[in-house]
C-alpha cells in the first residue's frame, strides 16, 4: 500500500516540472524510492515522495519562458562557429608575433610555428567551451540527436559562408577543401549524438570519452580524405616522386598538420610534411577550435538537471 501511495505522489511531483526534465527526474526519484523500499524504510519513502509532491517545482531559470530559452539557444549555437573562426585568426596573429620574436634568437623558430598556432587555438577553444557550457544551462533541452544536429548545422552554415568568401576572392584550393569538411561534419554528428546519449544516462566520463574520441576520428578522417584526393600516392617500397605522399603514414596526418612533426617515425618525411601542410593548413585548426565547445554543449544540454532540494521539515518548537 505504501508503495502505491509513494508512486502516486511521485507521478504528481513529476507532472509539476517542465516537460523536458520529467524523464530524468522520474528515473532518479524512482531509483531513490526503490532503494528506500529495498532497505525497508517505508515511512522515509513516504516522507520523501510527499516532499517531492509538495516542494517547489523548479527554480526561476528552469521556469523561464520557452521563447526566451529558444532565443538563447539560437544565439549560442549561431554565434559559437563564427567565434571559432575568430579563434583561428587570433591564434594565427599570436603565432606570427611569436615567430617574429623567436626568429631573432633561436634556429627552431620555423618549426615552432604550427605547434604555437595549434596550442593557442586549442586553449582559446577550451575557453569558448566554458562560455558555451555556462550558456547551455539556460537553453532548450532536447534529445541527443536533435542537439547534435543543432550544433553541427550552424557550423556547416559558417563553413559555407567562409568558403563563399574565399571563392569570391578567387582563392585557390577552395573546392579541394569541401570533401574533407563535409566528411568531418558527417562524422561529428554521431560523435556528439553518442556523447549526448551517454550524458543523458548520467555517464559523464563515458560521454566525454566518446565525444572527444569521435571528434578526433572525424578530424583525422577529414584530413586523410583531403590529402588522398589532392596529393598523388606511391608504393611504400619505391622511391617517392617529388610531389607524392606515402599512404602508410595516413593516421598521422592530422597530428602532422598540428605539429609539423613525425613523432620520430620515418613517415611522413620532411618533404611529405611540407606537401601535407601546404594542402591542409586551416581546416585542422578549425577542428581544434570547434571540438571543445561542440562536445561540451552536447553533454551539458543532455545531462539531467539538478532537482531543487526538498524543503526541510520545520523543527518542533518546545513550549
Amino acid at each position: 500500500m505504501t508503495g502505491r501511495v509513494a508512486a502516486f505522489l511521485l507521478r504528481v511531483a513529476v507532472r509539476r516540472w517542465p516537460a523536458e526534465l520529467r524523464d530524468e527526474l522520474a528515473r532518479e526519484w524512482a531509483a531513490e524510492l526503490h532503494e528506500l523500499t529495498r532497505t525497508g524504510r517505508r515511512w522515509t519513502m513516504l516522507r520523501f515522495a510527499a516532499s517531492l509532491a509538495t516542494s517547489r517545482a523548479a527554480t526561476a531559470p528552469d521556469r523561464a519562458p520557452v521563447p526566451g530559452r529558444l532565443w538563447r539557444t539560437a544565439g549560442v549555437l549561431l554565434l559559437a562557429p563564427p567565434a571559432c573562426v575568430a579563434v583561428i585568426v587570433v591564434a594565427a596573429l599570436v603565432m606570427n608575433l611569436a615567430y617574429g620574436w623567436l626568429s631573432f634568437g633561436v634556429l627552431w623558430a620555423t618549426a615552432a610555428q604550427l605547434p604555437i598556432w595549434s596550442v593557442v587555438a586549442a586553449g582559446l577553444g577550451v575557453l569558448l567551451a566554458f562560455v558555451v557550457t555556462r550558456a547551455a544551462r539556460r537553453t532548450v533541452r532536447v534529445g541527443a540527436l536533435p542537439t547534435a544536429l543543432g550544433v553541427v548545422l550552424p557550423i556547416a552554415a559558417t563553413i559555407a559562408v567562409v568558403l563563399g568568401w574565399f571563392a569570391s576572392r578567387a582563392e585557390s584550393g577552395v573546392a579541394e577543401m569541401v570533401p574533407g569538411l563535409l566528411l568531418w561534419l558527417a562524422l561529428l554528428v554521431p560523435a556528439l549524438w553518442g556523447a549526448g546519449a551517454l550524458a543523458r544516462r548520467g555517464r559523464a566520463r563515458a560521454a566525454w570519452l566518446v565525444g572527444l574520441l569521435g571528434a578526433l576520428v572525424a578530424a583525422d578522417a577529414a584530413v586523410v580524405l583531403t590529402v588522398v584526393s589532392t596529393i598523388p600516392a606511391t608504393a611504400s617500397f619505391t622511391e617517392l616522386p617529388p610531389d607524392s605522399v606515402d599512404r602508410i603514414s595516413a593516421p598521422m596526418w592530422l597530428f602532422t598538420c598540428l605539429t609539423d612533426w613525425s613523432f620520430g617515425l620515418p613517415r611522413p618525411t620532411e618533404w611529405e610534411r611540407f606537401l601535407i601542410t601546404d594542402k591542409v593548413l586551416v581546416e585542422p585548426m578549425f577542428y581544434v577550435a570547434c571540438t571543445p565547445y561542440a562536445v561540451a554543449y552536447a553533454i551539458a544540454v543532455a545531462r539531467p538537471a539538478r532537482a531543487a532540494a526538498p524543503a526541510a521539515e520545520p523543527a518542533p518548537v518546545s513550549a
